[in-house]
């Protein structure tokens, strides 16, 4: 059963993220899977909205996805941060980031773009390793001591040389986050990329979320460091105390 459900799960996100209707014989290739089993995926997927059959029998992703999408409170988080974070890229003269921490993953939820001319390029949606970011690292500071063993995957795959990728480095690097307040990445992602972040502390049920600012790291100063830490840390404090503490209420 939990196999099954997995593959249903799979075929809903090679659907969501194909952009178009996809035939039987090539969700099965993707799932890697007989065309039979797969067939048998969509049949319930179909029956429970979250799939349409197609004229020429190819499949498409369903309303009813976008109906339980709806139901996830991100949106309520992000029209609450967004004019903050508004306000504080205005302030920083840089790019802001909202992210939310999804297993041991940071997906971007709303970002404010940098107004210079040299900048940090980010998409919402995007889903970055959470070791590889200063909003990751913060986040994965701000959960239970146990949390990190629950999520830690066996291998930690670098995308820079700055990169974090042993697991003993990552749980002093997160130590050191708890105990500051903030993180700080310097290349973790992309060699040239830097940032600062915070766990934006309000009710997890919208996260845990956490405000980045990022730069190109050549800015990153020590002077840069010490007044953007204290702008974040302002705008973090206001986006929680304007979000309800009952998701109940955000509807």
């Amino acid at each position: 059963m939990y196999s099954t459900l997995v593959r249903g799960i799979e075929a809903l996100e090679i659907l969501a993220h194909a952009g178009e209707p996809l035939a039987l014989a090539e969700i099965a290739r993707r799932l890697k899977t007989s065309k039979p089993s797969t067939h048998g995926l969509l049949s319930a997927l179909v029956r429970c909205g979250y799939a349409n059959r197609m004229a020429g029998g190819v499949y498409s992703i369903g309303l009813k996805a976008w109906e339980i999408g709806r139901l996830v409170p991100t949106d309520r988080l992000v029209e609450v941060a967004a004019p903050v974070m508004g306000r504080l890229a205005a302030a920083v003269n840089d790019g802001v980031i909202l992210g939310v921490l999804s297993g041991f993953d940071v997906a971007y939820v709303h970002l404010v773009g940098s107004p210079q001319a040299v900048r940090v390029h980010a998409e919402v949606g995007q889903r970055i390793p959470a070791h590889c970011t200063s909003t990751g690292l913060a986040l994965l500071a701000a959960q239970g001591t146990d949390y990190l063993d629950r999520v830690l995957p066996k291998r930690l795959p670098s995308t820079a040389p700055e990169t974090i990728t042993d697991p003993e480095r990552l749980r002093r690097e997160i130590a050191q986050v708890r105990a500051r307040g903030y993180s700080i990445n310097r290349g973790g992602w992309s060699a040239e990329v830097g940032g600062i972040a915070v766990a934006i502390p309000c009710n997890p049920a919208y996260g845990p979320a956490g405000l980045c600012i990022a730069v190109p790291r050549y800015r990153m100063s020590s002077q840069w460091i010490k007044g953007s830490v204290a702008a974040l840390s302002a705008a973090s404090a206001e986006i929680a105390a304007a979000l309800p503490q009952s998701t109940r209420l955000a509807a």
